[in-house]
């Protein structure tokens, strides 16, 4: 019997320097940007700071994605990555998609966050309104938000279902 493990060459990942990883959690997603040997850079809510990471951490007994997001310039972004080592974590300003957002040169902006709130407030505002046509506008912005695709902004599917929703149910006011 050979003392040498086998395995399939198809199951060994690899991953371009600055690729931008994501985990998938119930509820949300964890990113990192991948800076080369198994290591990557991310914005830890677990130890509340930027820090850098095994890949075999980071999985964190998960298979990571590759992202959607994406930088022009790979070597930029890890440059960049590597000057927010210790930078604290903060939910709605400095969580880790804003964090390779950034990185990547791209708007700071968590589209996660923006899903939630937006969920919460359109549903807020069906539940609790006395109005039939805020009613409409609040449970439109709530869906438009659900069904927006992971890694893009919910404002403007938002806000173009809640304006739908509210001109229809005005419609249906008059009469």
């Amino acid at each position: 019997m050979s003392q040498y493990k086998s395995f399939n060459l198809q199951e060994v990942k690899m991953y371009n320097l600055g690729d931008v990883l994501s985990i998938q959690y119930t509820g949300f997603k964890h990113y990192g940007i991948y800076i080369g040997n198994n290591t990557l850079i991310h914005n830890s809510k677990k130890f509340f700071k930027v820090e850098e990471i095994s890949l075999e951490d980071f999985k964190d007994g998960k298979e990571p994605k590759l992202s959607s997001i994406k930088s022009s310039s790979p070597e930029l972004s890890i440059q960049r990555a590597k000057k927010f080592l210790g930078i604290p974590y903060g939910l709605f300003s400095e969580n880790c998609e804003h964090f390779v957002r950034v990185v990547c040169g791209l708007e700071k902006e968590s589209t996660q966050v923006q899903k939630y709130l937006i969920t919460a407030l359109g549903t807020g505002v069906l539940l609790k309104s006395d109005n039939t046509i805020v009613q409409a506008a609040g449970g439109a912005a709530a869906i438009g938000a659900l069904l927006t695709s992971s890694e893009k902004s919910p404002v403007k599917n938002s806000a173009v279902l809640a304006c739908l929703a509210a001109g229809i149910a005005f419609l249906a006011t008059q009469g």
